[in-house]
């Protein structure tokens, strides 16, 4: 807790705020306070319209006037050469009657005139060999890799496509209506001249390559793979790079930049015999074809059968819950059609990358983050520690007998900062439940299967069982002391019983509430005016109230 909610925020916290780089509970705190106060939100709308000029600023303006980068070098096979040539010159008699001619017993002048002119000669056809060599080399492996691909029936890829602003899969030979991203990257090979109908295949590089007045070629042989990278200043592409498998030349990931510094990625996915959950804007279940496994069958299904209703919703809990991404990350569920989607904004790409992890393995899951304040390339910036105001220079009458009753000012701070930390910790356990029950109503858990319906409580139960101990423990350190200034429990309202753990959770919550704001006044954080009457009395009873309702939300969680 923090006096967020009492005064403004500072520009840096809200702007920190904006980035993601908060902590959950101050996130938490801040976007509470901004749903109550309209100044501190039309601030927050200025703040991003001017981090919105300034991205349209560096992409239409900064971004068009930055130089190319420079050429890479080709690769100099200098043994490859060198035993080309000497294979010449002991092939050519000539030259030996050259050497002969030029020996320090002939003519000397004559003799430096032809070395330097021999000199000169072998310099020029050695860069030529240089030169020409590796596009020789690129060309002969691109025609056998097209070769082989012919060989090959016809069959649907799927692949993984990485941009800076996110990810999406896509699959090659299924009719769709493509997303406004996917639009834009085939508009930039569109104007590239390369053939976005089919870009990770040998076939529609060696075309994009062939139509080139100009480009290097370099090749890079790995023990399980051959890579090609063509760089060239002649088309909107400016660079493209193929990995092919050695085995049978299978294109297994590609990566192409663009002039207006654009880049693109592709992976093809296999060894997932199920429908594929998208085409575009989400990632898909599957893994990255490897260099050295042969390429596995892949049919897509013109119709699958309709998925279980709830099931793949609760994989998708469920593998969120492993990662603790359900404990505050701004994430969203929700159905389209037979497809899951699990979307973000203000992701950190590290936690994009730990989320794709759990995620893409699942069938029918779309993943998509759509947050052009994070490139692929960004590392999240670590946020400072949260600073506690409970210990300030202003104490409330309730701090100050605290303070004085735990033996001084070090003791109070030991003592605030251990309680605050505690029912953040529950508070986030909290949030985390009734968005659970908020997910699958008592009317969506009535049509589950029995285990669809042992998971989901399960889920419940784990958020239960975190926010009981840290609830417990702020009890358990807090009841002494507000005996000990003379608080008492008061008599609570009576209310009905729920009928189901997910209105309990609602309850749950309501009760967490009123004890961290009471918490708040007691230790100072909030003045005393907010709450009416004795707040260590109604903090007292309100905790005794929290551990009635943990144990009602308990039972009713118990498996029927």
């Amino acid at each position: 807790m923090s006096n967020l909610d009492l005064r403004h925020p500072e520009d840096g916290l809200l702007l920190r705020y904006l980035d993601g780089e908060l902590s959950g509970r101050k996130a938490r705190q801040v976007r509470t306070h901004l749903e109550a106060c309209s100044q501190c939100r039309a601030q927050v709308e200025e703040l991003e319209g001017a981090i919105g000029e300034c991205v349209r600023y560096r992409r239409n303006v900064l971004a068009p006037s930055l130089p190319p980068p420079p050429e890479p070098w080709g690769r100099l096979d200098f043994e490859r050469v060198h035993a080309e040539l000497a294979a010449e010159l002991a092939a050519q008699s000539l030259f030996v009657r050259l050497a002969r001619f030029l020996s320090p017993r002939q003519n000397p002048g004559l003799r430096w005139v032809l070395s330097g002119a021999a000199v000169l000669a072998l310099c020029f056809v050695l860069v030529q060999q240089l030169r020409e060599t590796p596009k020789v080399e690129a060309a002969a492996l691109l025609q056998k890799a097209v070769l082989a691909s012919q060989s090959r029936p016809p069959a649907h890829k799927r692949l993984r496509i990485t941009t800076r602003t996110g990810q999406m899969t896509r699959v090659i030979g299924v009719a769709y209506k493509p997303a406004a991203r996917e639009t834009e990257i085939a508009r930039l090979f569109d104007a590239a001249h390369y053939d976005w109908n089919d870009p990770l295949s040998a076939q529609s590089y060696a075309a994009w390559r062939r139509q080139l007045p100009h480009f290097q070629d370099a090749i890079v042989s790995l023990p399980n793979s051959y890579d090609i990278k063509t760089t060239t200043e002649d088309s909107e592409l400016l660079s493209a790079t193929l990995k092919l498998r050695t085995s049978d030349l299978e294109p297994l990931e590609g990566r192409f930049e663009f002039r207006n510094r654009d880049w693109v990625e592709m992976t093809e996915l296999v060894d997932q015999q199920t429908n594929p959950a998208s085409t575009v804007a989400g990632t898909t279940g599957g893994m990255p074809r490897q260099p050295g496994v042969p390429p596995g069958s892949f049919n897509v299904a013109v119709e699958t059968a309709e998925p279980s209703a709830f099931s793949e919703e609760l994989q998708v809990v469920s593998a969120l819950h492993q990662l603790g991404a359900d404990l505050g990350d701004p994430l969203e569920i929700s159905r389209e059609g037979q497809q899951v989607l699990v979307s973000g904004t203000g992701i950190p790409p590290q936690r994009q990358q730990q989320i794709h992890g759990v995620l893409d393995r699942l069938p029918h899951v779309v993943v998509r983050f759509d947050d052009p304040a994070f490139p692929a390339s960004a590392t999240p910036v670590q946020s400072e520690p949260a600073t506690r105001d409970a210990a300030g220079p202003e104490k409330s009458t309730y701090a100050a007998r605290i303070e004085e009753r735990l033996g001084g000012r070090p003791q109070f701070e030991r003592f605030s900062s251990s309680v605050l930390d505690w029912t953040d910790s529950a508070m986030t356990r909290a949030y985390a439940l009734r968005r659970l029950a908020q997910q699958f109503s008592a009317a969506a858990e009535n049509q589950m299967t029995d285990e669809d319906r042992r998971t989901l409580r399960k889920l419940g139960r784990e958020h239960l069982a975190a926010f009981a101990k840290d609830a417990q423990r702020v009890a358990n350190t807090v009841n002494p002391i507000l005996t000990g200034i003379g608080a008492g429990v008061a008599q609570p309202e009576p209310r009905p019983d729920p009928a189901a753990w997910q209105s309990a959770s609602e309850d749950l919550l309501a009760s967490a509430r009123r004890a961290e704001t009471l918490l708040a006044i007691v230790l100072g954080v909030a003045p005393a005016e907010t709450a009416s009457g004795n707040a260590p009395a109604q903090l007292f009873t309100a905790l005794e109230q929290l551990s009635s309702r943990a144990e009602q939300c308990r039972r009713l969680l118990a498996d029927r």
